[in-house]
């Protein structure tokens, strides 16, 4: 997928670099009429959602980044009922790629690194990143290919932890957690999303996902979108359960005035997990979605429709079973003079995040960011999901039918100068199950709980401009 990005935005470039000058800026269509593709607006039956902050990057450029940082980790293991502060040192590099053409764009971004352990039967952990965003347009519509990989070793609901990571965020999902997911309800409709983990199971996942966008009038558009999830465990010994989903899309949309939009999402899923944990949940999804905006202001997004369940369960006695639920999302984002706010809540089906296979999940979040000063910055991020159990229970994941992952952290930045800065941040978790089991350590219980805070410093150098 990353290989397909790369050519596809260089097959654009051949293409605008043989037009000649007064070809490079097309004239007027009615692709550039159309207000349904405006990127302050986009269809809300697609995956690109709205924002409130202006294209401040026009230019071509990489840019690297480094942050070191120093934490106090409550439960440095990431254990069930087990405490002890430790210190934790994180060194993480970021580097960044944003290639500009006049009909495509490509946006790429790798960050890596690794947290030293003070003591331990492991003492090292490795933590990599690379996303890759690759967008083509045409005279009516465009097309866009994603992916997002990543090896880490616990969930990325609350990668913030890290809290001065460098770098654009991309590969940290720039949107809270993996590529910003659109449609039907559930950031992660498409994959990528683990809420919670016990003890370091490191693990590996990728998304891949192509969507495309055709104006039909200049107020209606329709969309389409496909994407595929992976996300495996490295140590065979936890007991975590492998998952695989496959994902289609399709939905129109229809602009009711300048500020509201109305929209029409049905959506495929098929949840694949080994054949002694789980076989397979297939979903059918639709949606009823609307949406306000108010330029550079506020944009609103809510949705809800039906969602029918086939669950097959293998084992000596395989059964199938039908049931049906709801989708439902909410999504906000409101710019005052000096602050961002952002709410959300989701529900919708997920793979489990390795302790189920396949889980009725629930996730609401509120982030903000204050600016306090000409130098200094504040960021606030509130979390909260809930998640039951789809299938029985195979001798595999967690023995739990339910449980419930929260986190509470801010981060106050200063700018010490053009180059460099340093942060302090706080960070609270909590991992709750309805009953107690042992995870992979003879600890047993109900909840894990994790404090840090970190202080550090990053150097984040001038971008190196690409003609």
């Amino acid at each position: 997928m990353l290989l397909l990005l790369l050519s596809m935005n260089l097959w654009a470039a051949a293409q605008d670099d043989s037009a000649s000058p007064q070809q490079t800026v097309p004239a007027p269509a009615f692709g550039q009429e159309a207000p349904i593709l405006n990127p302050e607006s986009p269809p809300i039956s697609g995956l690109d959602q709205p924002s409130l902050e202006m294209r401040t990057a026009t230019r071509s450029f990489f840019s690297p980044g480094l942050m070191v940082s120093e934490s106090a980790n409550s439960n440095p293991s990431n254990q069930l009922n087990v405490g002890g502060v430790k210190s934790v040192t994180h060194v993480l590099g970021a580097l960044d790629v944003q290639r500009f053409w006049p009909r495509s764009d490509l946006l790429a971004e790798y960050l890596g690194g690794g947290s030293f352990y003070n003591g331990g039967p492991d003492p090292v952990r490795q933590l990599e990143t690379l996303a890759a965003l690759g967008i083509t347009r045409w005279r009516t519509g465009q097309l866009t290919l994603r992916d997002s990989f990543s090896y880490l070793p616990e969930g990325t609901f609350s990668l913030g932890t890290y809290g001065g990571a460098p770098g654009l965020g991309l590969a940290r999902g720039g949107l809270g957690n993996g590529i910003p997911g659109g449609a039907l309800p559930g950031t992660h409709f498409f994959g990528n999303g683990d809420f919670g983990a016990i003890g370091f199971e490191p693990r590996t996942a990728n998304l891949a996902v192509a969507d495309a966008v055709e104006a039909l009038t200049p107020r209606s558009a329709v969309t389409v979108a496909a994407g595929f999830n992976f996300s495996h465990f490295q140590n065979a010994s936890a007991n975590l359960i492998n998952s695989e989903q496959w994902t289609f899309e399709g939905g129109i949309s229809h602009l009711l005035g300048r500020r509201d939009q109305l929209g029409l999402a049905y959506g495929f899923q098929d949840f694949l997990f080994p054949f002694p944990t789980g076989g397979d949940v297939q979903t059918h999804v639709a949606n009823v979605r609307y949406g306000h905006i108010i330029s550079s202001r506020m944009s609103l997004s809510v949705g809800a429709g039906p969602e029918y369940m086939q669950i097959y369960e293998p084992g000596i006695h395989s059964s199938e079973a039908h049931r049906w639920s709801l989708s439902a999302l909410f999504r906000l984002n409101y710019k005052f003079s000096r602050t961002t706010m952002s709410l959300a809540y989701e529900k919708y089906t997920s793979p489990g995040s390795g302790f189920f296979a396949g889980a009725d999940s629930q996730v609401a979040r509120a982030s903000i960011r204050r600016p306090l000063g000409r130098t200094l910055e504040l960021y606030g991020d509130l979390g909260y999901s809930h998640h039951k159990r789809l299938q029985s229970f195979f001798g595999f994941g967690t023995t739990a039918n339910q449980y419930s992952d929260g986190f509470i952290g801010a981060v106050v930045r200063k700018n010490l100068s053009r180059n460099f800065g340093c942060f302090a941040a706080y960070h609270f978790s909590e991992l709750a199950f309805d009953r107690a089991f042992c995870g992979s350590s003879a600890a047993c219980s109900r909840i894990s709980n994790v404090n840090i805070v970190t202080v550090g410093v990053d150097w984040h150098p001038r971008p190196v401009r690409i003609e």
